[in-house]
């Protein structure tokens, strides 16, 4: 009798962990954000165009963006906006981003401009290493960090 009890146990407690491990998720459950970049506040650190790179000009607050439920929110440096955004494997395509409109000086026109360059249309990206985001189109690129 107490052989019976404790290979019942024994199957109970293998049913349970399997029944566990099924409610868990793997890389082939179709998940829409294979690398992990939705939902995260991802902030600029590095800017590069025409293949010459730079971290960002001293007094700029530094450009981010989220993209959640395929909506993505902008901070260019100065203005904000917000436009549909697909995450692909490989690629994010976004749609129109309406951005306020205000002035905000030379440099930060200059990064601005960069940064709603590279965020418009089909781009691709890639996660390195370190975490961080590398968002590029043709030859301009964004390198965000976990903000």
């Amino acid at each position: 009798m107490t052989k019976v009890r404790r290979l019942l146990a024994l199957f109970l407690v293998l049913a349970l962990g399997a029944g566990i491990a099924a409610c868990g998720s793997d890389s082939d459950s179709g998940d829409s954000d294979p690398n992990g970049i939705e939902g995260v506040t991802w902030q600029v650190m590095n800017l590069a165009t025409q293949g010459a790179a730079t971290s960002l000009p001293q007094g700029i607050k530094p450009p981010t963006l989220e993209i959640s439920d395929g909506r993505a929110q902008v901070f260019a440096g100065c203005n904000s906006g917000s436009g549909d955004a697909e995450v692909g494997d490989t690629t994010i395509t976004f749609g129109a981003i309406a951005m306020t409109k205000k002035s905000c000086g030379q440099i930060q026109n200059q990064v601005e401009f960069l940064v709603n360059q590279v965020l418009q249309g089909k781009t691709t990206y890639s996660v390195n290493a370190d975490g961080n985001l590398i968002i590029e189109k043709g030859n301009d690129s964004l390198v965000y960090t976990k903000g």
